[in-house]
């Protein structure tokens, strides 16, 4: 099974397919459910390590040729995720996309409104097997994206790599239009529900 998130430019979801993936969760203590499986909903998680901690492989894709700093954002948005979510998951950058587990891709712009997108790609079981990000240079009208901008969309599509879904208010980074900086205590427990680290309640 394939989940596509979008991430809009202007603040809206732009629907990229008909999956579960584009459903968008209203607001509770979290925005996922218990679930003892891989995939509950439109949440799907990697699957648990014998070791407790997963290690992802990560390979980002050649940057722009007029813009070597590109995937600055995005990396700085792995290493959120990783100090502060409390998901059981560490990033490691590889050197060929065939040994990753996370690819980062990059697209001049998107024909509509978007900035970044997310396919998720699930195991029989429901667990995430691999995960492409694609973010976009510019707006739909060729106007480069600036640095906090892109930082703001890598933030978002990396909830997505950990397992979130989308989020139906503002103050969340998997908010569809998010304008946050940092994580919000929605999403800290969100994850710490679908990893089952915290005792969740279903929106």
């Amino acid at each position: 099974m394939v989940q596509v998130f979008g991430l809009a430019a202007l603040g809206l979801l732009v629907p990229l397919e008909q999956t579960a993936a584009q459903s968008v969760v209203p607001a509770g203590d979290a925005y996922v459910e218990d679930s003892e499986d891989g995939r509950s909903g439109s949440t799907a998680r990697w699957r648990p390590s014998s070791v407790g901690v997963r290690t992802l492989s990560v390979h980002f894709g050649l940057p722009p040729a007029d813009r070597p700093e590109f995937w600055n954002e995005a990396r700085r948005a792995l290493q959120v995720w990783e100090d502060l979510s409390g998901a059981p998951l560490r990033f490691e950058t590889v050197e060929k996309a065939a040994d990753a587990d996370v690819e980062f891709r990059w697209i001049r712009r998107f024909s509509k409104a978007q900035a970044g997108a997310t396919h998720r790609v699930l195991d029989e079981a429901g667990f995430i097997e691999h995960v492409t990000v694609v973010l976009a240079d510019q707006h739909s009208d060729g106007v480069r994206m600036s640095t906090e901008f892109t930082r703001l969309v890598a933030l978002h599509e990396v909830g997505h790599v950990v397992g979130l879904p989308h989020s139906e208010n503002p103050a969340d980074a998997m908010h569809p239009g998010n304008r946050n900086l940092k994580l919000s205590r929605r999403d800290l427990r969100s994850v710490g529900v679908l990893y089952g680290l915290t005792a969740g309640t279903a929106p």
